[in-house]
């Protein structure tokens, strides 16, 4: 028969398994600003004043904390619902302490006025600045170890390193003479481009094209540096269908006519902006529309275009759902499952 004690060790061991998390405060992080923060206990209340940033606590697990976003906060679509708390570089911060929140995870882009006004009524605020991919990665990591999610940020971020690494494994090694030229764009008049240092850029490169634009961050460029650099692939981004709106702007321009991307019908509408845009975990599926459309144009000589299906990241779905009914990848589900089965094996033994 089994002991009493043995059943209480069984008990004590699973719960431990599955809640590490919960021991393991107070922590202390640094965030992208380099600011030291103390987190003295699981957060329960928590203000998101970025999309990208709301995406990747939905993701890691810690939606049902989230009591409040930014008005652009549209996925996943229960961030819909969210309180909403101004705008990206509106935040209204009387809102913001009206919801009583235990952590608010801010973006540079905020502005430091609004990050500082936030510390200075004693609010616990972690600031999100990524750069690059690793960064956006190591940032999911961050934002898992503060929510007491480690688990599933982790698997987040190996599903999407593994995504990254079907494309670059293959592109990485393309000389810049065979990549084409890429040239992507969020608005035409006046025309907004993105260049290095931005998102797209990195996407860019990662996919296998040059961009055309080497200006920091989104230049407005003018129509005869477009013609002069002659682009083979223009990618047009907008918000709200404005990528189609785009897309004709630039198939109708006569100067533009001269490029070999309109010459070749190959100026393309991005699906969604977000994805290519905003530093969240749908970030590698807009490596992956990039690569799509970029590969047909790498020079004869290298890999071709991956056959197999990019899957959506852990905990983002493609269809804007978030399905959890598939418990056997939920962190600590298969330790349940294995001792468990040790403990039947037990059980059998002692009888």
């Amino acid at each position: 028969m089994l002991k009493t004690s043995h059943i209480v060790l069984f008990i004590l061991t699973v719960t431990v398994l599955l809640i590490p998390n919960t021991l393991a405060y107070p922590i202390n992080i640094t965030d992208n600003l380099g600011c030291t923060v103390t987190i003295e206990k699981t957060p329960m209340r928590i203000v998101s004043l970025s999309p990208c940033n709301t995406e990747i606590l939905f993701a890691v697990g810690a939606g049902d904390r989230v009591v409040a976003g930014t008005m652009y906060d549209t996925y996943p679509p229960e961030a819909v619902n969210l309180t909403k708390i101004g705008g990206f570089s509106s935040v209204n911060i009387e809102a913001v302490v009206n919801m009583s929140p235990d952590l608010v995870l801010a973006e540079d882009g905020n502005g430091l006025d609004t990050i500082n006004a936030l510390k200075s009524l004693d609010l616990k605020v972690v600031t999100l600045n990524p750069k690059t991919m690793d960064d956006i990665l190591e940032n999911i990591r961050l934002v898992g170890n503060i929510t007491g999610n480690d688990a599933a940020a982790e698997s987040l971020t190996a599903d999407m390193t593994q995504q990254i690494g079907n494309i670059t494994d293959m592109t990485e090694d393309i000389p810049n003479s065979r990549k084409p030229r890429v040239l992507y764009i969020v608005w035409h008049e006046p025309m907004y481009a993105a260049g290095a240092g931005s998102y797209p850029d990195d996407l860019i490169q990662m996919a296998g094209g040059n961009n055309i634009i080497q200006a920091q961050g989104w230049p407005v460029i003018s129509i005869e540096d477009v013609v002069d650099k002659n682009p083979q692939i223009i990618i047009c981004s907008g918000m709200g269908g404005g990528s189609y709106t785009i897309m004709e702007a630039i198939t109708g321009n006569q100067v533009l006519a001269q490029t070999d991307a309109v010459k070749n019908n190959k100026v393309y509408p991005a699906d969604d902006p977000n994805t290519i845009e905003l530093a969240g975990p749908r970030i590698v599926q807009g490596l992956a529309e990039l690569h799509g459309l970029i590969a047909p144009d790498i020079q004869p000589g290298e890999i071709e275009s991956p056959t197999q299906v990019i899957e959506t990241p852990s905990g983002v779905s493609a269809d804007n759902s978030n399905d959890t009914s598939d418990t056997s990848s939920t962190p600590g589900f298969g330790m349940i499952l294995a001792l468990g089965m040790i403990l039947m094996v037990y059980l059998k033994r002692e009888r």
